[in-house]
């Protein structure tokens, strides 16, 4: 047996360098849930069985002040719904959008309810279409039905006690998607616990449940308001108000709300309104259980069911074992309370075997067990750690300095070996006795060995445990989304892995180490890391997941070739990306319509390590093009594999790297649209969008203007110059050199300002008064009336004629944030409106302003352009050939 000094210091080296220069950049969730503070939190959820859920329409509606305070002052199991994962919204952070950004904002939801203190967040297969003014537009869009499915799903999985909804279910919540929310949470708590609503869902093994009571927020202090909570009440153990820990969370959120902070100080007052309860319940209350016996001694009194012989013995001998640990807890060491706390969980347990009769109390009761093992570990401060490394590495950690750089994983790859490094520290002073530590079963991977010795641990001791490992020689599923769409215009996810509805992601590699503390078993379990460099900032710890051999990203996704052009061309770019370590070798082709060619037919590649990835460029040739699509498929071989598809690595600070999977295949439409030629455009480029590939399709040569173009660069230059979406709003090089922009166009230039919100001050930056507010109107049904308002202008004759029928096929939405007044000065071009909406005008506008054109347009060319809409097209073409005169 290894003697423990010379253990420790083993296990000292090892440790550094598994960690050490490891700064994680993904936030690993606030220092106030962790520690003694953490323990405290984790014991309190201990003291009831009173259970909340929280439903919304999208990331970033939750009242997190609320979920914090139900969850780390009372101890609420709190669980957070979410329709939908935000895909149509605007990017702050990057150039995904769509299903990107939908992974991008569930990720910072899930860093915001790590402040929030939510104990599990749910997602339906519902997709974010786009702004709806009307909660029928949402209900067509979805279907009520499917809405309501998915979120009585949730509810007899989860089985809270109390429902709040954030919404009402009306006019008053604006979004139709918020509407929606309010009113499927009423419906959902009228049918979860009717066994004839959903059958397949009973069939499945799902039980009928029915919650207690059902609230909806956002109501007023002069209204018939039950709840009014203080989100504002100081926690002295997490160092703030409720309200400012969760506003903390949100600013995680920063794809909507750029990561803005807004604290507070003094009451912070919400009011709910209950709707509905199948209790008695007064008209005023305290809180959402009143009149819930949330003690576990009444368990059955709560549930309305029997109570079983013994029973209150049984619950009563746990009940007084949190009492005991809460009062032997302290801040100076947490751990005190840990022989209580197992005490506990042993009865919990016992009760489990003798009361699990009954589903619902079993269920219940299986809760309180995994709470209490939380509270253990919180209590202990036990630490696991699982890495992944090669073996080579993993032969090296234990030499050299304890300070050296930990080496760093290329990524897992199928048939791949290496190693898993766990390392389980004991921070309690109390000694822990591990028994095991396994890989949770997953059929992608496969233990081939096993290493370490586990061993008694006292105060700060560690012992480590190697698991030797084979990647199966097929893809993994896992590194996927379990959720997808064929197409982006599906409003609903289709998913590949039932058993995984309403997770927010697919579950990543994960161990779990087994201990006895107190004579009572405990498990703690955690995630599979693999180390990524990400100098000078420190090394990133990533969740271990499966990539494919030889990636391929095609671009463009989406390509238009105009009819007239002379020559029909279109260069394909294929980006092939290496994940195997040292040499693999292929090579990369097009699969063409008939008649198209390709020049080369092919091209090689070599690689000599993971990481590395090559450009390989086609020119296509089409000697025939209809007014249609075609497909252009990349197909790479290696290794006696085809590979046909890519990912779009989707990586942020604080967030968890995922992989947004893709074919390898560039759309191609051929469109009926007339072109200026010759066109220099150039884009002062907002927050992510594709226009700029849109104007390049057009044949038009397009340049992104930086900070010193706009100070003192040659505008002249330009036949055009094109803001993007919400440029004002994300440059402020833009809002500086504004004046310049005014002056290109006064002098001849063509400007066009497209869609913006209000941090675009028409008064200050346009070149003639206007008013854009934050309520400004938009148009979101992408079918609306459209009526053209200025049709003998240039814009709809030249180069091409523009008609109603250009705006057939729309995307999504029409447009968002119309001027709501403008002076004479200005001529609005076409008038749209959703239904029960009055003609809405200013959507677009353009003016003469000296002898140049000056043009706010609204219009969503970012959402029609990236999927090749024919119409948007010829409009772009139209407006940017503003500064030309036909010939």
């Amino acid at each position: 047996m290894i003697n423990p000094t010379a253990r420790q210091i083993r296990l000292a080296i090892l440790l550094a360098a598994l960690l050490a220069a490891a700064i994680p950049l993904r936030s690993a969730g606030p220092a106030a849930a962790t520690g003694a503070s953490g323990a405290w939190q984790r014991i309190l959820k201990l003291t009831t069985i009173a259970s909340a859920m929280h439903t919304t329409a999208h990331p970033d509606d939750e009242h997190g002040g609320l979920l914090a305070l139900l969850s780390r002052r009372d101890g609420v199991r709190v669980a957070l719904t979410t329709l939908n994962r935000g895909e149509s919204g605007d990017n702050a952070i990057g150039s995904e959008l769509f299903d990107g950004l939908g992974l991008i904002r569930t990720e910072e939801l899930l860093d915001a309810d790590q402040y929030y203190g939510v104990d599990r967040q749910y997602f339906t297969t519902m997709v974010d279409y786009g702004f709806s003014k009307t909660l029928e537009e949402t209900l067509r869009k979805w279907g009520k039905e499917n809405v309501l499915r998915d979120v009585v799903r949730i509810i007899r999985m989860d089985r809270p006690l109390v429902l709040i909804s954030r919404f009402q279910g009306n006019e008053r919540d604006g979004h139709g998607n918020h509407q929606t929310a309010g009113l499927v949470t009423i419906d959902a708590f009228k049918a979860a616990g009717d066994a004839n609503m959903f059958p397949e869902q009973i069939a499945e093994g799902l039980r009928p449940w029915q919650p207690l009571k059902v609230y909806i927020g956002g109501m007023r202090e002069n209204e018939d308001w039950t709840v009014r909570v203080d989100t504002g009440e100081y926690s002295p153990w997490l160092g703030d108000s409720y309200a400012n820990f969760a506003a903390i969370g949100l600013s995680y959120q920063r794809s909507q709300n750029s990561g803005r902070l807004r604290l507070t100080t003094g009451p912070s007052y919400g009011y709910y309104k209950r709707v509905g309860s199948v209790i008695q319940g007064a008209a005023k209350e305290s809180g959402f259980f009143d009149g819930i016996d949330t003690t576990l001694p009444h368990l059955f009194q709560t549930l309305k069911k029997p109570e079983p012989p013994g029973s209150a013995e049984l619950l009563g001998t746990i009940a007084a074992a949190v009492t005991e640990a809460m009062r032997a807890f302290t801040l100076t060491d947490p751990s005190a309370a840990v022989p209580a706390l197992a005490k506990g969980l042993a009865a919990t347990r016992t009760a489990v075997e003798r009361l699990g009769a009954d589903a619902d109390a079993r269920f219940i009761l299986q809760l309180k067990e995994q709470q209490f093992m939380d509270a253990i570990n919180a209590s202990l401060g036990i630490d696991l750690v699982a890495v992944a490394q090669l073996p080579s590495a993993g032969e090296s950690a234990g030499r050299g300095s304890p300070f050296a750089a930990p080496p760093t994983m290329s990524p897992l790859v199928p048939g791949r070996s290496f190693e898993i490094q766990t390392v389980l520290t004991n921070r309690g002073k109390m000694t822990i006795t591990p028994s095991q530590i396994d890989l949770v079963p997953t059929p992608s991977l496969r233990v081939t060995a096993t290493s370490g010795s586990l061993v008694p641990l006292k105060y700060n001791e560690s012992a480590s445990f190697r698991f030797s490992m084979q990647a199966a020689d097929t893809p993994d599923l896992s590194t996927r989304p379990y959720f997808r769409r064929a197409s982006f215009t599906d409003s609903r996810y289709t998913l590949a892995d039932p058993s995984q509805f309403g997770r927010p992601v697919s579950p990543a590699p994960a161990v779990v180490a087994k201990y006895d503390v107190a004579g009572v078993p405990v498990d703690v379990r955690q995630v599979v890391r693999r180390r990524e460099a990400k100098l000078p900032y420190g090394y990133e710890m990533r969740e271990l997941r499966i990539l494919p051999a030889v990636a391929l990203t095609v671009s463009p996704g989406n390509a238009i070739i105009p009819l007239a052009a002379a020559t029909k061309k279109i260069n394909v770019q294929v980006d092939v990306v290496n994940n195997v370590e040292g040499h693999n070798s292929g090579s990369v082709a097009l699969r063409l319509p008939a008649g198209w060619k390709s020049e080369p037919v092919s091209h090689s590649f070599t690689f000599a390590s993971a990481g590395e990835r090559m450009v390989r460029r086609f020119d296509v040739t089409v000697p025939v093009l209809e007014n249609r699509t075609y497909e252009i498929n990349a197909i790479a071989s290696a290794g006696g594999r085809d590979y046909t598809e890519g990912y779009d690595l989707i990586d942020h600070r604080d967030l968890e790297t995922r992989y947004l999977y893709r074919p390898a295949v560039t759309t191609v439409r051929g469109v009926d649209v007339n072109v200026a030629p010759g066109l220099n455009v150039g884009y002062v480029m907002g927050v992510g969008d594709q226009v700029p590939a849109g104007i390049a399709q057009l044949g038009y040569t397009v340049t992104a203007l930086a900070e010193g173009d706009l100070a003192e660069g040659d505008l002249k230059r330009f036949d055009a110059i094109v803001t993007g979406t919400r440029a004002y709003a994300v440059r402020d090089d833009l809002r500086t050199y504004n004046q310049r922009l005014l002056d290109y166009a006064k002098n001849g230039g063509n400007l066009v300002i497209l869609y913006n919100t209000q941090e675009f001050v028409p008064d200050r930056f346009a070149p003639f008064p206007a008013k854009l507010p934050a309520g400004a109107e938009e148009v979101s049904e992408e079918d609306s009336p459209v009526e053209i308002l200025a049709a003998g202008h240039q814009v709809f004759n030249w180069p091409n004629q523009i008609t109603k029928a250009d705006f057939d096929g729309w995307v999504e939405q029409r447009g968002s944030k119309f001027f709501t007044e403008w002076d004479a000065a200005y001529t609005p071009m076409i008038a749209s409106w959703d239904k029960g909406q009055t003609p809405q005008k200013g959507g677009w506008v353009s003016a003469r302003y000296g002898s140049g054109t000056y043009t706010y347009f609204a219009y969503a060319f970012h959402r029609q352009l990236p999927y090749g809409v024919p119409g948007a097209y010829r409009l772009l073409a139209n407006v940017l050939a503003l500064g030309k005169s036909p010939k």
